[in-house]
């Protein structure tokens, strides 16, 4: 009798020291290394967050910058006030910017006349600033009057808080006058947040733009032939720090002294698209792939800690009440209990379609692991104004030539 009373005991001791086993609670991933002042990874269709850190954080953008004003030339060129066959001329100012190494990487000169295309290549595959220049102020007339028509995008978008004085995402010091807004020192500051609803805004409205920026090479024209660049972002296919199964196809890098080493990436996986946002990765300034190795950094741990789920199919019934028009996927870690997930109507233009009694809303799971970007719903559509295009005849050529001569 005493051998079976100290088994029991024995037994509870046992048990009581196991680990109490919830279904919803699940073993947090490690950390990615990042070594970025702020990131995320979010589902570009479902605007789901998997993974953030400091994402109100207003940080230097640099050339990030450019993904707001190529949105608004890729507007222009939808809504017919610009043309791909646009032949467009630079400043003298412009082409001088050119053949300063730090500033620009592709040669444009006074003298030539060059594509819309081929300046909106130039602009999102090697990141020319001159190019994008040129294209801003074709589209509203003056790089001033381009500024105010981004501020005006992304405060529609719901970022009411945006720093934006220019239309490269160079200091205002780099620039000459008639180029930015505010002072001297000014320069483009956004949140993770912020350039989250900005990619989110391009890739659903002109998902095209991929087609250009998954080009690892440029082609452009320079003393009467044809030069060769190489794409900034390494992570492409046949590109340095291409790594295959990660086959990223965009977006855009930023650099300069305040923004440090930036990147954001768009990546295919699972049927839908996952963007990465690295802001500011510190490392060795010599370490030229710190940025796109912090961002393979994050690819890799959504992919190895979270699961593509299909958490609903068309025929059931959310809160006994809507049914869903189509499956209705999330990222979740493998172990998540689905059942605990709880459905509220989305107070923006996220979610899923939902039907009942005739009547559709859009549904958002109110618990997902890390919530959604903070999308806000667009009222009205903003469209950009034709401006008059103005030839600058002999006489402004030469008082151009002469006034930028002796700068």
């Amino acid at each position: 009798m005493k051998t079976l009373i100290q088994k029991i005991l024995l037994l509870m001791s046992v048990v009581l020291l196991l680990p109490i086993f919830n279904p919803q609670t699940v073993q947090a991933a490690e950390e990615p290394e990042l070594n970025a002042s702020a990131a995320m990874a979010f589902d570009e269709k479902s605007g789901q967050i998997i993974y953030s850190k400091d994402p109100d954080k207003k940080v230097a953008i640099g050339s990030i910058t450019k993904i707001v004003t190529l949105y608004l030339v890729t507007k222009a060129i939808h809504e017919g006030n610009l043309k791909w066959t646009d032949t467009l001329t630079p400043t003298a100012e412009q082409a001088e910017m050119t053949q300063k190494d730090e500033l620009t990487n592709v040669r444009l000169d006074a003298d030539k006349s060059y594509t819309v295309r081929q300046l909106y290549s130039a602009a999102w595959i090697v990141s020319s600033n001159s190019a994008a220049m040129m294209l801003a102020q074709r589209v509203a007339g003056n790089q001033k009057a381009f500024v105010r028509l981004m501020r005006k995008t992304v405060k529609n978008w719901g970022i009411n808080d945006a720093e934006l004085y220019n239309v490269s995402g160079l200091n205002n010091n780099d620039l000459y006058e008639g180029m930015y807004l505010g002072d001297k020192s000014g320069e483009n500051k956004l949140s993770v947040n912020d350039i989250a609803i900005i990619v989110k805004h391009i890739l659903d409205e002109y998902p095209e733009v991929l087609k250009t920026t998954s080009q690892a090479k440029l082609d452009f024209p320079v003393d009467n032939e044809t030069k060769t660049y190489n794409s900034l972002n390494l992570l492409l296919k046949d590109q340095r720090d291409y790594q295959a199964g990660y086959e990223f196809d965009g977006l855009k890098t930023g650099t300069t002294e305040q923004a440090g080493e930036s990147f954001v990436g768009t990546l295919p996986i699972d049927n839908t698209r996952i963007v990465t946002i690295v802001m500011n990765v510190s490392g060795e300034e010599s370490d030229n792939d710190k940025r796109f190795r912090s961002t393979q950094n994050l690819a890799h741990y959504v992919k190895e800690n979270f699961v593509h789920q299909k958490i609903m199919t068309t025929g059931d019934r959310v809160n006994n009440k809507y049914k869903p028009d189509q499956d209705v996927y999330m990222w979740l870690p493998s172990e998540f209990d689905l059942g605990t997930l709880k459905y509220e109507i989305s107070p923006n233009d996220l979610g899923f379609k939902a039907t009942a009694n005739k009547k559709t809303v859009r549904l958002l799971p109110t618990n997902a692991p890390n919530g959604y970007i903070p999308y806000t719903k667009t009222e009205k559509k903003l469209k950009i104004k034709k401006v008059a295009v103005t030839k600058p005849n002999l006489w402004d050529k030469i008082v151009d030539f002469f006034s930028n001569l002796f700068k």
